[in-house]
């Protein structure tokens, strides 16, 4: 009895102190991984990519730490694959532009004079500097076919089926699961006395909102869709914008109006359908492990493609309804 009773102290005594030493952590170990951000853009020739190295800060807050974990010295080259050039990215430690997370210089890499194609299944390949190798791919989406029939051929136009309403702008074969970035402007010069010109840009809303009186304008449509409308309302309140307080109407030229729309991958369209990213800076919000297409580490790889449908205003139209001359 005496026996059991000395083995059943002992084995409580041993778990005290276990209890008592051992520090247990809700986060867990941190992996040794890497990610990577690297969105190949149809609207420069200018790319770069970010490879930093997954961290732990004491504590809960990773705001603490104040070291970048970029990771500079990795081989980074992309190439498509139907073929075997392969385009090579460089280090960089850019002084010019700072990373406000941590007041240093921004760390990245970088390739000049590279347009993705349409249609190309473009490869991602990168060896990190202690030899571990991450991948992936993507496939930069399908050029797009504006309808000449639908599409509004000038400003103001035709009103096609009667739409007084909406400038139509419509296109083709870019496919009904990839999602479309869409957003209007348009370029215009105002001429000093002394003849000299400055010129501006001014984005058009593609829709005004007021609730409760608060006046939101939403500059950025993305969607599904094949089409975009655009109210005559709003444009004409973009046009009489430019020149509010000035009565020197004729100093102004206005240059044709600009429709961008940006493809984006089915990358991209898969995370904005996960709500993952926002805006044209097409910034990701987090690397969660479920959906990153990172083989071998984290983060994400993609691609969008850029069209733009220029649409010329009618001079008179300018003019009469204005005061303003035709830049063109």
């Amino acid at each position: 009895m005496k026996r059991i009773l000395f083995l059943f102290i002992s084995v409580i005594l041993l778990f005290l102190t276990i209890s008592c030493e051992e520090n247990i952590s809700p986060k867990g170990e941190t992996p040794q991984k890497y990610s990577v951000n690297l969105i190949l853009r149809g609207d420069t020739t200018f790319q770069t990519a970010y490879i930093s190295r997954l961290y732990d800060v004491e504590g809960f807050d990773p705001y603490t730490k104040k070291d970048d974990p970029a990771v500079t010295g990795a081989s980074v080259s992309i190439k498509y694959t139907d073929s075997n050039k392969r385009y090579f990215f460089r280090d960089t430690v850019d002084n010019d532009n700072l990373n406000s997370r941590y007041s240093t210089p921004a760390r990245y890499y970088y390739i000049k004079n590279f347009r993705p194609a349409y249609g190309k299944e473009i490869e991602l390949n990168i060896i990190l500097p202690e030899g571990q190798q991450l991948s992936s791919k993507t496939k930069i989406s399908e050029g797009i076919y504006f309808d000449e029939i639908k599409t509004l051929p000038y400003i103001p136009g035709p009103f096609v089926d009667r739409d007084t309403v909406y400038i139509n702008v419509v296109w083709e074969n870019s496919g009904l699961d990839i999602v479309k970035a869409k957003k209007v402007y348009f370029d215009y010069y105002y001429k000093e006395l002394s003849g000299q010109k400055t010129k501006f840009t001014k984005q058009v809303p593609i829709k005004i909102s007021d609730f409760e009186g608060i006046v939101n304008a939403d500059y950025n449509n993305v969607s599904y869709r094949n089409d975009l409308k655009i109210s005559r309302k709003i444009l004409e309140q973009a046009l009489e914008e430019i020149s509010a307080g000035n009565s020197a109407k004729g100093r102004y030229s206005i240059a044709p109006l600009i429709v961008e729309v940006i493809l984006y991958d089915e990358n991209l369209s898969k995370y904005f359908a996960a709500d993952l990213f926002f805006d044209y800076g097409f910034t990701i919000r987090s690397y969660p492990a479920d959906i990153t297409n990172i083989n071998g580490g984290l983060g994400f790889f993609g691609s969008y493609s850029s069209t733009k449908r220029i649409i010329k205003f009618d001079p008179q139209y300018l003019l009469k309804r204005f005061g303003y001359l035709s830049a063109y």
